[in-house]
């Protein structure tokens, strides 16, 4: 009998840490939305406790059980929230008076990318002293920024940077030629809403309430503004779940997340999505 019941316990233990293990879910998240998931994981466990998130850095494994990982513009995604990227530049830095003027779409490619042969514009003398900075990671956002301009990744002027793109961020605010490219995320201090200290917007071609909004440099005003305009002179991107969409307990959680989560998304730097585009594919 005793042996039984050992065997009972020895069997029981086992699928309990079977289960255990199914209920486990490895994310895969680029620092710059890291902190908007650890939110919404710590939402959803105060309903579902007995899922355990495991945050790990770099792509997903082959064949890796109960996989989620957050990309930008992913045909399959789920897209549950926009990123919009803007250029930047140190404060009082000679970069902006070496460029002079309101940037458009047209300047914004001359100024950041090689010359293109069928194109007849290229930046001027002054801006031709510019230090352009961008990153080479897969999930930066100059890859997107790139793209936005029919331009290849290859193709930026300047310095090439590896790693995340707050990287960016501290390569511009020590050189005073430096200007860059960023998500608000990384713009803007999400606490205080103001941007960063050592950070200024480059001045954008713009209509009248585009230009002053971002004059103003409140990034709440600014989700607002991008939420309901749209210009070619900023790029406005999706990020999405990428995962098994057999899986049931990660369709569970970003079922929650589309349904309860997205009232986070300004608090961290993103946009909302229409309410017609929130739902699993």
């Amino acid at each position: 009998m005793k042996k039984i019941i050992y065997t009972i316990a020895i069997v029981l233990g086992l699928q309990g840490s079977v289960q255990a293990q199914n209920q486990q879910v490895t994310l895969h998240v680029p620092n710059s939305v890291k902190p908007l998931v650890e939110k919404l994981v710590a939402e959803y466990n105060k309903t579902n406790a007995e899922v355990d998130f495991l945050f790990k850095a770099g792509k997903a494994q082959a064949g890796e059980k109960n996989s989620l990982s957050i990309v930008s513009n992913a045909a399959d995604g789920v897209n549950f929230a926009r990123y919009a990227v803007l250029p930047v530049t140190a404060k009082e830095s000679e970069a902006a008076g070496l460029i002079g003027r309101r940037l458009n779409a047209k300047r914004i490619k001359a100024l950041f990318f090689v010359e293109d042969l069928f194109e007849d514009d290229e930046p001027t003398a002054a801006e031709q002293k510019i230090h352009i900075y961008t990153a080479t990671g897969q999930e930066s956002v100059s890859r997107f920024y790139a793209e936005h301009f029919d331009e290849a990744v290859a193709d930026y002027r300047g310095k090439k940077i590896s790693g995340d793109d707050s990287y960016l961020i501290v390569a511009v605010s020590h050189d005073p030629k430096g200007v860059t490219i960023n998500s608000l995320s990384n713009i803007f201090d999400l606490e205080s809403r103001q941007l960063k200290k050592d950070i200024a917007l480059l001045p954008l071609d713009l209509d009248k309430q585009g230009e002053q909004v971002l004059a103003d440099g409140q990034l709440d005003e600014i989700l607002t503004l991008l939420e309901h305009a749209r210009y070619s002179e900023i790029p406005v991107g999706n990020a999405a779940f990428a995962y098994d969409h057999s899986n049931a307990l990660l369709n569970d959680f970003v079922q929650w997340v589309l349904a309860n989560g997205t009232q986070y998304l300004h608090q961290y730097g993103l946009l909302t999505l229409p309410s017609k585009d929130l739902s699993l594919k």
